[in-house]
């Protein structure tokens, strides 16, 4: 490559771009020719134009998340069956003479995934319960310290008797009067 065909090169590229003043040009054409360069686009920009994210949010929109979840379950069970058959066939081509019921097997491993499916997904509803009462209390305690907060910026300061009690000031208070 010749100093004459690097600058009809840069020259070309530097017209589809905008001129910066701030840059040199040349030195910028030069830059593009060893790096790919790109132009800017947002993320709504890069998602507007995502085939397959706009493929996932068709589907949510029209089978539900339950249908498409279940779908999605049901493409990677078939994929992991169909590699496992694939295992299977080139074990049997290795050892020829060792009796094989592939599609037995195959059958035996899809309901293996399946019962699995299945366990998690249990498991995962046993869970929610205990993460809903946790989220319920975490968000009774907030409103609670906002109430006080609210409270005690408007001067209304009210303390109950168990919270005296428990009060770290009043247990200083406590041990000092003991000790003397």
């Amino acid at each position: 490559m010749t100093i004459g065909s690097i600058s009809t090169t840069a020259s070309s590229t530097t017209a589809a771009t905008a001129k910066d003043e701030s840059v040199n040009q040349d030195y910028a054409a030069l830059i593009a020719q060893f790096y790919q360069v790109e132009e800017y686009k947002s993320g709504d920009q890069k998602n507007a134009s995502d085939t397959e994210l706009q493929q996932f949010k068709n589907d949510l929109l029209t089978k539900g998340a339950a249908q498409f979840l279940k779908d999605l379950n049901e493409e990677k069970i078939n994929a992991l069956v169909e590699e496992y058959r694939q295992k299977l066939l080139k074990e049997k081509e290795q050892n020829p003479e060792k009796p094989m019921d592939i599609n037995q097997m195959v059958s035996d491993f899809r309901k293996q995934l399946l019962k699995e499916m299945m366990e998690a997904q249990k498991a995962d509803q046993q869970d929610k319960p205990k993460q809903t009462t946790a989220l319920m209390s975490q968000d009774l305690l907030q409103k609670i310290q906002t109430t006080k907060s609210e409270n005690s910026s408007s001067n209304l300061l009210q303390t109950g008797f168990l919270e005296q009690m428990l009060s770290v000031s009043n247990q200083q208070t406590k041990k000092n009067s003991l000790l003397i």
